[in-house]
């Protein structure tokens, strides 16, 4: 059943309910990740019937939150990290949901950005010519790499590298 908001009560009950959708899932879960896909409105029953079989091949359950509206998807995958793996486990799950993302059309984020933690999906959806044009935007605004140093466009490029990497501190600055 879709419900559709027509008058202001009802509205005021949907933003209810989808604000208090993360709490909900801190209750049921000792933690959870989010992530932050974008996809065309036309795959949304199909990528949440992807998410749902992906849930089940990792073991893990995931509550989906989203903007059917504009196809922004922030599914919460929902573990426990006391237990020895599992945030290994469930990051790998948050990047197949990324790639599952983009392989119907959408994109790696929808709100939020490409972070450390989204740069080695990257190549996914862009090719190295794209890339590395974006790398030469970046060092026209940025030529000192001061800013956000070893984010979006790590070097070396490789997402386990990347996650590794030393970055190189400034006098007087602590970077941390």
């Amino acid at each position: 059943n879709i419900t559709t908001a027509n008058d202001a009560e009802t509205r005021f009950k949907l933003w209810k309910g989808r604000k208090a959708a993360f709490a909900a899932a801190g209750k049921i879960s000792p933690n959870y990740f989010v992530q932050d896909g974008v996809i065309p409105r036309t795959q949304l029953v199909y990528v949440l019937q992807e998410i749902k079989a992906l849930s089940e091949k990792y073991g893990y359950k995931i509550a989906n939150v989203f903007h059917a509206g504009d196809g922004n998807l922030h599914p919460l995958i929902l573990y426990d990290n006391k237990v020895e793996g599992a945030w290994e486990e469930v990051e790998e799950l948050g990047g197949e949901i990324l790639k599952l993302c983009v392989r119907v059309g959408g994109s790696l984020s929808g709100e939020h950005g490409i972070g450390i933690d989204k740069n080695c999906y990257m190549p996914a959806m862009f090719n190295e010519i794209d890339l590395e044009t974006m790398g030469y935007v970046r060092d026209c605004f940025n030529p000192k790499g001061l800013a956000n140093p070893g984010k979006l466009f790590p070097t070396p490029r490789s997402c386990g590298e990347a996650a590794n990497a030393k970055i190189q501190g400034f006098a007087g600055v602590d970077v941390f």
